[in-house]
């Protein structure tokens, strides 16, 4: 039964009294105690307390009374009360509380729910949001969720197995997915908008590509290609001096937001979009996109941003340019610094042709690639290299880009690339992948959600905090 706010303040005092008695010890007890230890009893006792406040303040809450009519979320009609006091345990930040609320069934609707729960925002399943976001925390922090459980454990006193941190994060994992998913449907519909701050003055799309492994094989492989994508703000610092200058360091990013995926290169580039656009891409002075010149990329960047500038990522140009000169002089370690550092310099002026005749010239000396020759053969690299550097030849104007105070790499993403692969990838670590449940598709989406610098994060959990009504399917 419930008891009476005299009977809750009653319990509350004894409560209060108990945990003030653990503190108000005997003078040679007091002297025999590190403050560790007494530490650890406050904490104890203000758990107690805590979860006893807690407990009142349900007990309290007029949602609880069972003499109160509740009308259907649906129809507005009166809501069948079917359990007065039906009870219910829900694991907080503190620990489990149990509480006593009214269960309703509208028979006209289908629905049936408890509305002290809907109107103070508990899940209907599950544990608490505060106690959710931690675990979520935890993680995607960790490099494990035998990890997150330690930490878990340690710094809030919460006991879960390493199995229920990944059921609970990547359930809400999906529920970010899902989103993600209704927004691009949203946007290609052109029913999405968004209302943003004044154009800034450079917005800049970069994307790169990682790899994660599953316990699906595909094509004889468990690795999965997961494509992450940075938006971020920047303030150019033009300089004509620069164009011709032996050092440069470009234009530092502002804040810095992130989408991560296992879908396809074409659904990963809605998301891009999107986020894009969630940042002001449409409004923006001047829009630059950063990344390799791999074809997926390419396409990508055609398809959904055809009018921002595009600068081919410096580090992964001289990367290729290496390889190249590993595949003309392999076995000649001078003839092959002499070589990449004439073309480096090359690359560094914009000189496209002069990269290409070089490529040209080597590829002629080591002859043309079988029809069946591997990727690795001195011959394709070369070849192929040709067929880079001329797709790419537009983004390859670094001392206009210099001049401007743009940025020429990627790091934003290949650093995010790393960054989500140090929680994904691991010798022990095998996901489901995309499409086969939850997975690593769902704590990508995690990882972005936190590594996002917009207070992203903590948006998304005072939306999940909010009060929800229930609604016929």
């Amino acid at each position: 039964m419930s008891q009476s706010r005299e009977e809750r303040k009653a319990a509350w005092e004894k409560v209060s009294q108990a945990a003030f008695a653990q503190i108000d010890r005997p003078e040679e007890e007091m002297l025999k105690e590190t403050f560790s230890e007494i530490e650890a009893v406050v904490l104890e006792e203000a758990r107690k307390l805590g979860l006893e406040l807690l407990r009142t303040r349900l007990e309290l809450d007029p949602r609880s009374r069972t003499d109160r009519e509740f009308a259907c979320t649906g129809c507005q009609k009166p809501l069948r009360v079917q359990e007065p006091q039906q009870v219910r345990r829900l694991e907080t930040v503190l620990g489990e509380v149990e509480y006593r609320r009214p269960y309703g069934v509208c028979d006209r609707c289908g629905l049936s729910y408890a509305p002290l729960d809907g109107g103070l925002g508990i899940p209907v399943s599950g544990g608490s949001v505060g106690r959710t976001q931690r675990v979520c925390h935890a993680a995607v922090t960790g490099r494990s969720f035998e990890t997150a459980a330690e930490i878990l454990r340690e710094h809030d006193g919460i006991e879960l197995s390493a199995k229920q941190v990944r059921i609970l994060s990547e359930s809400e994992g999906q529920r970010v997915v899902e989103e993600w998913r209704a927004e691009v449907e949203a946007f290609r519909r052109r029913e999405l908008s968004f209302a943003g701050p004044e154009a800034v003055e450079l917005l800049v799309v970069t994307a790169d590509g990682g790899r994660v492994q599953t316990r699906q094989r595909q094509e004889g492989s468990a690795w999965r290609e997961d494509k992450v994508g940075g938006v971020y703000d920047a303030i150019p610092r033009k300089d004509s001096a620069a164009a011709s200058a032996d050092h440069y360091e470009g234009a530092k990013a502002g804040t810095k937001t992130y989408v991560a995926s296992l879908s396809t290169w074409e659904e990963f580039g809605w998301m891009l979009c999107v986020e894009a656009w969630r940042r002001g891409y449409e409004r923006a002075k001047q829009k630059l996109f950063i990344s390799d010149g791999a074809v997926a990329l390419r396409t990508l960047r055609q398809a959904h941003f055809p009018d921002a500038l595009f600068i081919l990522d410096w580090y992964h140009a001289t990367e290729h340019l290496a390889d190249a000169a590993k595949a003309a002089f392999a076995e000649d370690m001078e003839a092959y610094r002499a070589w990449y550092q004439t073309l480096k310099d090359h690359l560094w002026q914009g000189d496209v042709e002069a990269i290409l005749g070089a490529l040209q010239k080597e590829s002629g000396r080591v002859g043309p690639p079988g029809p069946k020759e591997a990727d690795s053969s001195p011959r394709v690299v070369l070849h192929r290299n040709q067929g880079y550097f001329a797709d790419n030849r537009e983004g390859i104007n670094y001392p206009k880009f210099r001049a401007e105070g743009w940025p020429i790499g990627s790091g934003i993403a290949e650093g995010a690339v790393k960054q989500f692969g140090m929680r994904l990838k691991g010798t022990e670590k095998f996901w489901n992948g995309f499409g086969f449940g939850l997975g690593a598709d769902e704590m990508l989406a995690l990882c972005a959600l936190h590594r996002s610098e917009d207070n992203r994060w903590r948006e998304h959990w005072d939306r999940r905090s909010r009060a929800y009504v229930r609604t016929p399917k």
